[in-house]
């Protein structure tokens, strides 16, 4: 590889490009930024705090006002900020957006008009700070997905795009749940880490199948070094309630999704 002779050019990262170590060191207080805006608020935001962590966030903008950063792993924008006028700004910053997680509930019109994105889930942020794994006891057999129960799990949960679902299976992050022979439901991880996909088909729920399958991707999520987080739909108090008994907090706050 050619380098040209420029004092500034100290680093080369595995991608082959070089990067200045100036700009290495704009990029890093960009980062501690984001890191103090969004620690303020640790729960309503863990989401875009584990995407930092994890090497996946692309962050666009940071400062004591605000936060705006691509989740490079499932192509999702993530913004928040403290009043109205920094949201509308960081907002104006996005030319493409293909998903977009809002954390304030007034600069959601804005964005919905902005990006023409009208299907809309308000959701409140939950998240299992304990690093303590979950007692799992169920004659339950819970497995990944294979090939045939991916293209079943796509014929009835359309929350996602079937294109999502295949890339969630092919990391190897979608189970499903048997009662002996029978599948009685499905959960896994987003591209993003967080909990979600659960569902026990109708004729199999009130039977703690559903707590069971969330229990063991608790702790499967445990294993991998990870925090368990999601998001519940404004309303669905069933959820709320199992949310809790785990020992998930529960945000104040709304988060809305934007597709």
């Amino acid at each position: 590889m050619a380098v040209k002779n420029c004092a500034k050019f100290d680093i080369v990262i595995d991608c082959g490009n070089l990067v200045c170590g100036g700009c290495m060191q704009e990029r890093k207080k960009m980062m501690e930024k984001a890191i103090q805006y969004l620690e303020k608020n640790r729960l309503l935001h863990i989401g875009m705090l584990e995407a930092i962590r994890k090497g996946n966030a692309e962050i666009l903008e940071a400062s004591e006002e605000g936060v705006l950063l691509l989740d490079r792993s499932c192509n999702v924008h993530m913004m928040s900020a403290a009043n109205q006028e920094k949201g509308k700004a960081l907002l104006d910053q996005i030319t493409d957006c293909y998903q977009l997680i809002v954390c304030q509930e007034e600069l959601v019109p804005y964005a919905s008009e902005k990006f023409g994105m009208y299907t809309l889930f308000p959701c409140k942020k939950v998240v299992r700070f304990s690093k303590e794994k979950l007692d799992l006891e169920t004659d339950l057999r819970i497995e990944r997905a294979d090939e045939a129960h991916v293209a079943m799990i796509k014929e009835v949960y359309h929350t996602i795009p079937p294109e999502e679902v295949d890339e969630i299976s092919r990391r190897g992050n979608l189970f499903c749940a048997f009662a002996g022979e029978e599948f009685v439901g499905f959960s896994g991880n987003h591209l993003d880490g967080s909990l979600g996909l659960l569902d026990i088909f109708p004729a199999y729920q009130g039977r703690g199948y559903g707590e069971a399958l969330e229990r063991f991707m608790v702790n499967y999520i445990l294993d991998k070094g990870d925090i368990p987080y999601g998001e519940i739909v404004i309303g669905n108090t069933i959820s709320e309630n199992l949310q809790r008994k785990l020992g998930f907090e529960i945000s104040e706050e709304t988060i809305t999704w934007l597709l």
